[in-house]
């Protein structure tokens, strides 16, 4: 079990990542397949927050960050099957106002 808030990344993080990471490299080739993703190590976390104005005792999360190694396979129409290694990094921000939510990934 982590320390660090990951409801920010949904009911399911491990899908979270692989689809961000799918439409990353989609963004970049659009016929790109990915035939598997393989996490190479423990995932680095960072949550941020601040005390809530009416009760010290609760702490309200203002932002928080995944960065995850991996390796993945994918497949393209221009040049076949390659093995990729990355960092997929993740940062969710505002999170204390919905309103002004915002995330950006890499």
């Amino acid at each position: 079990m982590t320390d660090h808030w990951l409801g920010w990344l949904g009911d399911d993080p491990a899908t979270a990542v692989r689809k961000g990471i799918e439409e990353s490299l989609r963004a970049q080739v659009a016929d790109a397949v990915v035939e598997w993703v393989k996490i190479l190590e423990t995932p680095r976390f960072l949550t941020g927050g601040r005390r809530h104005s009416e009760d010290e005792q609760v702490m309200l999360v203002t932002r928080a960050a995944l960065a995850a190694p991996f390796a993945l396979s994918v497949r393209t129409t221009q040049h076949g099957r390659s093995i990729l290694l990355g960092v997929f990094s993740w940062a969710a921000v505002n999170l204390s106002t919905p309103q002004v939510r915002g995330t950006a990934e890499r």
